[in-house]
């Protein structure tokens, strides 16, 4: 009797100041199922792998980056990109050896410049960010003010007095779904001023749908939004629900835009892992 081939796709869990991806080198795997229904499958925490999200990595086609990185929420839906997701993508990158300690990154969203100093992984953006100040939008408490600000991905920044002690999913989900921001609505942040350069912030992300400890891009838009309304400068450290800090980096142009968007934290890596083709959804 002929022996059933049998796979294993080896994969790389880590976290970005505790935003937890699983990362996979797509160059390297013999086989990749469906991202989309691979991280329908790998995501949930307690019956599977767990994490906020899958993040493929491969060498970019283009002469002027170094590697492709997309990213895809566990509710399998593609987001074109994410900062803590990027910095570990680097760090992964590097340690696969597809790419320097200093390298482009090149996503759905826009080119990312990269640099690595051990875990520390420092990003500098192409992308000028877009925002919309004072925005009325209807959330369970009625109508309130927040900022839109657009980083590659829709952020709400919501300031508060004090960050909730609580669970801030009854705040959050009825603002992330408000009708004034589409049908794809947008990630929300609760945001509280410390000082002119440090800032507190709790998130809750669209397609995970509920809080994570931290999020990149959420921190560099509550950082734009605040320097908008004149409250805060650059550089801006957020501290996040897992206890790290974030240092943003940016540019206020004369004309009230911003430029030279960069974002700084840790990438660590938890562990290494392999995949079974019985676990593989594609294979099953």
């Amino acid at each position: 009797m002929r022996e059933t081939q049998r796979y294993q796709l080896r994969f790389c869990k880590m976290s970005g100041a505790g935003n937890d991806f699983i990362l996979i080198n797509a160059a390297s795997a013999r086989f990749v199922p469906d991202p989309s229904d691979l991280a329908i499958a790998l995501c949930p925490r307690r019956t599977s792998v767990g994490a906020d999200g899958l993040i493929l990595v491969a060498p970019s086609e283009r002469k002027d980056a170094d590697v492709c990185v997309r990213f895809w929420n566990p509710d399998g839906g593609e987001t074109e990109t994410c900062g803590n997701g990027t910095r570990c993508a680097a760090r992964f990158a590097f340690s696969e050896g597809l790419a320097p300690e200093e390298m482009m990154i090149e996503t759905k969203g826009s080119d990312i410049a990269a640099r690595l100093s051990g875990e520390l992984v420092t990003l500098r953006y192409a992308v000028n960010p877009n925002l919309t100040s004072d925005l009325a939008v209807t959330g369970a408490e009625g109508t309130r003010t927040a900022h839109l600000v657009e980083v590659g991905v829709p952020h709400l920044v919501v300031q508060v007095a004090s960050l909730p002690d609580g669970p801030i999913k009854p705040i959050c989900r009825p603002l992330r779904f408000a009708p004034e921001l589409g049908d794809a609505g947008a990630n929300v942040n609760l945001v509280e001023i410390v000082d002119r350069h440090r800032i507190r912030i709790r998130t809750y992300e669209r397609g995970v749908e509920e809080e994570t400890l931290a999020c990149g891009s959420g921190s560099m838009s509550a950082a734009i939004a605040l320097c908008a309304t004149g409250q805060i400068d650059s550089p801006v450290q957020a501290e996040t629900r897992s206890g790290d800090v974030l240092t943003v980096h940016f540019q206020r142009n004369a004309d009230g835009s911003f430029s030279q968007l960069e974002l700084e934290g840790p990438a660590r890596i938890i562990y290494w892992g392999e995949l079974a083709d019985s676990d593989l959804p594609a294979l099953s």
